[in-house]
């Protein structure tokens, strides 16, 4: 391992907040993340009908990381746009959140919509088209308490046929299956790509796999929607284990501290108290150079892991969530072969015996021709001369 920090040195003469700031927005272009990052790439560039992409993964595994990716990328690529249109809005996002009654709030989530559509920078206007929602003279939104949730619905997507985003995103989407008994599971999806549809605005929900729940609620959902997968690395695969290594490597090489530290030797610790999933891995390390910048210390050591790593009871409780969502995933990609059943096509595995199959008559054959004995006088083959030479 190269001993080579990966940080400017002039870092080391900052403060401890400074640095802690340089590592907190280091992101770690692990393969995991570039794979999933260029699959939405090309997903929001053109999606189709599919307006719907559900982004799930483990809880921790660096989705937010990679919407804030996306995010950038959108601003960034289309700069020219924004200069000329400043009432358009290349991205938003919104987070769903759960009431102190634990329950999701789909008027109080509109709410949320309308403030994430509206920028104080942009001088443009919205007509909201509703009585009661309004920007006051400091170009603030208001929306009054008795706007009812249809008026509300009205107005984001007014909102949306005005901004224009290039893609929505609701983060922490599972949070919307948190409804009061009474209200059907599927009943915010489905305006969800109702409002996709009339909008032609792609919405990304990002979640955990409990977002596996909404796969088979309806046909018509499932033609418009796209499934983006964000796993983490497995132990139980060596090439997992080997890029889990190089992650926890860069991330040692990207502290900004006097001396090095030595993560790689304690990867299985890392890997143990992580369960794979770099969001994880990130914001412990974060945590443990905090504790060793405090302490004036020139490195990060094994004791400032111990002390902010998960327990123990904490992995064990995130591993079960997240094996459970693992084998959903597992059985739905499973179903291929009940669907080619119920298609009438052969199985795969059928159709890799037949090949299989005939991969082994071919060599019986030309056993058979090789076996084929000459009669008696019968010259051997050979080239025989044609024309004159």
């Amino acid at each position: 391992m190269s001993k080579s920090p990966r940080f400017p040195q002039s870092l080391l003469l900052q403060s401890p907040l400074v640095r802690l700031a340089f590592f907190d927005n280091y992101t770690m272009a692990h393969p995991r993340l570039e794979e999933t990052f260029n699959l939405l790439k090309l997903l929001v560039s053109n999606s189709g009908e599919s307006r719907v992409i559900f982004i799930y993964g483990p809880t921790g595994v660096g989705k937010t990381t990679l919407r804030l990716l996306i995010e950038k990328w959108l601003i960034e690529t289309n700069r020219q746009e924004l200069e000329a249109d400043r009432g358009w809005l290349p991205v938003a996002s919104v987070e769903a959140v759960v009431q102190k009654s634990g329950l999701f709030n789909s008027k109080d989530h509109i709410k949320r919509c309308l403030f994430a559509l509206h920028e104080p920078l942009i001088d443009q206007k919205i007509d909201y088209g509703t009585r009661g929602i309004y920007r006051n003279s400091n170009g603030q939104i208001v929306i009054e308490s008795k706007v009812i949730e249809t008026d509300l619905g009205w107005a984001l997507e007014q909102a949306l046929k005005h901004r224009k985003p290039k893609i929505f995103f609701i983060d922490e989407a599972h949070h919307m299956l948190m409804i009061a008994s009474g209200r059907k599971l599927t009943d915010l999806p489905e305006a969800i790509k109702s409002l996709a549809n009339r909008t032609s605005v792609v919405h990304g929900l990002v979640g955990t796999y409990e977002l596996l729940t909404l796969h088979d609620v309806g046909d018509q959902l499932s033609r418009r929607s796209a499934y983006v997968h964000f796993p983490r690395y497995r132990a139980d695969c060596t090439q997992d284990r080997e890029i889990f290594q190089s992650v926890v490597w860069g991330f040692q090489l990207n502290m900004p501290l006097v001396e090095e530290p030595d993560l790689v030797s304690h990867w299985d610790y890392c890997y143990e108290r992580s369960l794979g999933c770099v969001g994880i891995l990130k914001n412990w390390f974060q945590n443990a150079l905090f504790d060793a910048m405090t302490e004036g210390a020139n490195t990060v050591k094994i004791q400032h892991l111990e002390r902010r790593a998960l327990s123990v009871a904490q992995c064990r409780n995130i591993l079960k969530k997240i094996k459970e969502g693992e084998n959903n995933h597992a059985q739905i990609e499973a179903e291929v072969s009940q669907l080619r059943a119920e298609l009438g096509l052969p199985s795969l595995g059928a159709v890799a015996d037949d090949s299989e199959s005939q991969t082994l008559k071919t060599p019986q054959l030309g056993t058979q021709k090789a076996r084929l004995r000459r009669k008696p006088g019968q010259p051997k083959p050979k080239r025989h001369q044609v024309g004159n030479q």
